[in-house]
């Protein structure tokens, strides 16, 4: 799709997307206001509702060279301080004020949050589709999730946690004896990075330990036992209106960036009956609504353990977009009732994918630990596709948000644009 521009009036008198050219202009296609746009999986999100919809996208981003804004599915773009400052859920309010839009759609973490955090504020006529806020706050809390999927005979890590609290008060000595390495750590609540770490020495324990403590968001660890079977992670992506699953995908996440567990680079899709029925056990025992991602690793025994609920759109959506899982269009289309039959596409059930910009970022960033061959060949694996959308090139190969800042020749402003009809809004730093 080609996209129209209009000038912008912030400092630098940027040119922003505003209204795509559509094949029926008498129809009236839904208004979302699409939240993240800093982040790649967005625009993945984005041409999937531009292609079932034909919606019209308001993008939201830190900056004016947010991937989103610069998409061609985007039609009017807005800069927003990030999800995790404050005015953030303000300058939402004001957006949803100013466009009226049918549905706002967080991706990430932070953006879930913020909105649920507002939920009480947003205009009836703006619909949302969020878990209720205590079955989030669920999810949110990693040690509450287990606890649920314990309760339900769900087999979890075992946690000592207690016992890193208490070498903790009594002077932290080495704990050679009284865990037993490999350990995982990872941060107690959601806060929309990976903060993880495997621990194999006991003498490097207390660095990864204060490291994961000073990312989380409240301080708080989880020790748990690092599952040892084959180092992949299932993953169960899911959408669930009023509690009852609507759609679901499995896929298998061969290679991650960080290495230990993170962000795929390189996934399939493989349906996994035990996987998907302790993910809908557990999802209706928490009581769900809209998407979620549930992982669990393998034990050598062949034991699944659950890992965790990621409350939002996963960084790997791409794979279960492309390969005709649409739950971002059949969310929207369910929430706003609208005449299209659901759920939303053709689901296949093989597909392979592989994310090159994800992959070379971590070679960049790691070049002492990484293998070129190795990212290589991950990138160059046989019959899997690339996340890249190549019709919409100018907003995948854009970099990160937070890398222009840094960059001294760009204005890194988070200046408010001024759209037509509206007025100009505060400058954010």
């Amino acid at each position: 799709m080609q996209s129209d521009t209009e000038s912008g009036s912030d400092s630098s008198d940027v040119q922003v997307p505003v209204h795509r050219e559509r094949d029926t202009p008498g129809d009236s296609p839904p208004t979302v206001l699409l939240l993240d746009g800093d982040y790649d999986n967005t625009l993945s999100v984005a041409r999937e509702l531009s292609e079932d919809l034909n919606a019209r996208i308001i993008g939201t981003g830190t900056t004016r060279y947010s991937r989103l804004l610069r998409s061609n599915y985007c039609d009017v773009g807005e800069v927003v301080p990030a999800p995790d400052e404050a005015g953030y859920a303000e300058a939402l309010l004001e957006v949803m004020a100013r466009h009226r839009p049918q549905i706002v759609l967080p991706v990430g973490y932070d953006s879930m949050a913020a909105v649920d955090s507002i939920r009480s504020e947003i205009p009836d006529a703006v619909e949302i589709c969020l878990p209720p806020s205590e079955s989030f706050r669920v999810a949110v809390d990693k040690a509450r999730t287990l606890q649920r999927a314990e309760r339900l005979g769900i087999p979890v890590p075992t946690d000592y946690s207690d016992t890193a609290e208490e070498l903790d008060a009594s002077g932290r000595p080495t704990p050679a004896d009284a865990l037993p390495f490999p350990v995982f750590l990872k941060a107690r609540r959601e806060n929309g990075t990976v903060t993880t770490a495997r621990v194999d020495e006991p003498a490097n324990f207390w660095t990864a330990y204060d490291g994961i403590a000073a990312a989380a968001s409240d301080g708080n660890v989880l020790v748990q036992e690092y599952v040892d079977g084959p180092d992949v992670t299932f993953g169960c992506g899911v959408l669930c209106l009023d509690n009852e699953i609507e759609l679901l995908v499995s896929h298998r996440e061969l290679r991650s960036v960080p290495r230990h567990g993170g962000s795929g680079t390189h996934l399939r899709l493989v349906g996994n009956p035990t996987t998907e029925a302790k993910t809908a056990a557990l999802l209706r025992d928490i009581g769900w609504n809209g998407v979620a991602l549930v992982e669990f690793r393998q034990r050598s025994d062949g034991t699944y353990v659950l890992m965790e609920i990621n409350p939002k759109f996963w960084a790997s959506y791409a794979l279960a977009s492309r390969f005709g899982y649409r739950f971002a269009s059949t969310m929207v289309a369910s929430a706003l009732d609208l005449d299209v039959s659901r759920p939303i596409g053709s689901p296949q059930r093989t597909g392979e994918m592989v994310f090159p910009l994800r992959e070379l970022q971590q070679y960049v960033r790691n070049r002492r630990d990484e293998r070129l061959l190795d990212c290589v060949g991950t990138i160059m694996a046989a019959d899997a596709r690339w996340d890249i959308d190549a019709s919409d090139l100018g907003a995948w190969l854009t970099p990160p948000a937070g890398v222009l800042r840094k960059i001294p020749t760009l204005d890194g402003s988070r200046a408010e644009r001024t759209l037509p009809g509206s007025e100009t809004a505060p400058t954010e730093k």
